[in-house]
């Protein structure tokens, strides 16, 4: 087993490299990703090879705690197929290439079927803990847009495909304009705020959200009920290759804005099947064994997203402690310290 860094040329071509990962693409390991995050996030772009399997191109970002040493994070990622090739990557960063972690956050791309898959996994790493789920896609809607639109639209539950029909008369909007900005977060705030949602700052959202737009590969979708009528309902979209995400969303409570929410998210899929879209991701659900759990942070979407495709399961987030010692002390005074110091700014600290 090897862990090295990755090489000029493969940093010159990381995009693409993840893109081609064994356990599929990923937007959080990408460049832009380890961009967004930084300078309070460094990354280090590694490799991991195994004799048999594919190179696992891996983002790690890392910050210094002191006094404690680093933490690392591999956000959404290592990208592998199966629980084997996750244990192997995680037993490469005992004997890292660069830096000397006292703990590591993991989300391995491993598929689950149930809590126990994540437990076995668990189980089955030194010194692995589990760790709640950092990134709202480690549980999420995927919808095909392979097949025909009427197909699609007929593979949706009749709440969908009613408020689809239902809305038929709203103007849709495509836009990367600054106004477009100012609406999209007046309606993601209050929806957050409404569904008692703990998330990022003004500044953090719009400044992914100009990210993604400068590099080509995002957009606005806002829906209004009708003509000269302001923008009801919103989500900002990222597409890069086959791939399509609904990455931020939200709506008013009214009369007129009841159902614009379905609407927005048919024509975002209309428009990144017309632009090579096959997978389209909803980003963010509970477990779909936790799906009537009412006292998920997450219940709240489950009606809505699942009225387009089932909900999709990876094992989850979860530590590996390199230092327990180091971790122990971290765990019970460092990490509620950093928490208190680094709320205004970021209030989920990853």
């Amino acid at each position: 087993m090897t862990l090295r860094e990755a090489t000029p040329d493969e940093r010159a071509r990381w995009d693409d490299l993840v893109w081609a990962n064994p356990g599929g693409p990923e937007l959080y390991q990408l460049d832009s990703y380890a961009d967004l995050k930084a300078p309070v996030w460094k990354a280090r772009r590694l490799v991991h090879e195994h004799p048999g399997q594919e190179p696992v191109h891996a983002l790690y970002l890392y910050r210094r705690v002191p006094p404690f040493g680093e933490l690392w994070y591999c956000p959404m990622g290592p990208r592998v197929a199966d629980a084997d090739h996750a244990r192997a990557c995680a037993e490469d960063l005992r004997t890292p290439p660069v830096g000397r972690p006292f703990a590591v956050v993991l989300e391995p791309s491993v598929p689950a079927q149930g809590p126990e898959d994540r437990e076995r996994l668990i189980a089955a790493v030194p010194g692995m803990r589990p760790m709640p789920d950092l990134q709202q896609g480690q549980h999420t809607v995927l919808v095909d847009l392979r097949p025909e639109e009427e197909d699609i639209l007929a593979g949706f539950r009749q709440r969908a495909r009613r408020h689809i029909r239902k809305t038929a008369d709203a103007v849709i909007e495509h836009r990367t304009d600054d106004e477009a900005f100012a609406l999209m977060w007046s309606l993601f705030d209050e929806t957050m705020g409404r569904a008692g949602v703990e998330h990022r700052s003004q500044e953090y959202h719009q400044g992914l959200w100009r990210r993604y737009i400068d590099a080509g590969q995002g957009h606005f979708v806002l829906a209004s009920p009708a003509e000269g009528a302001e923008p009801e309902a919103g989500a900002f979209v990222i597409h890069r290759g086959e791939l399509g995400y609904y990455k931020d969303g939200g709506s008013r409570r009214t009369r007129d804005s009841n159902g614009l929410q379905y609407r927005v998210q048919w024509e975002a899929m209309r428009w990144c099947k017309e632009h090579g879209v096959t997978t389209y991701d909803m980003y963010g659900a509970p477990p779909s064994w936790s799906a009537e759990d009412e006292s998920h942070k997450l219940h709240p979407l489950v009606q809505f997203k699942t009225a387009f495709a089932p909900i999709v399961d990876q094992v989850g987030t979860m530590q590996l402690v390199l230092k327990p010692r180091v971790f122990a002390v971290w765990d019970r005074v460092g990490m509620p310290v950093y928490r208190r110091l680094t709320a205004k700014a970021n209030p989920l600290f990853y």
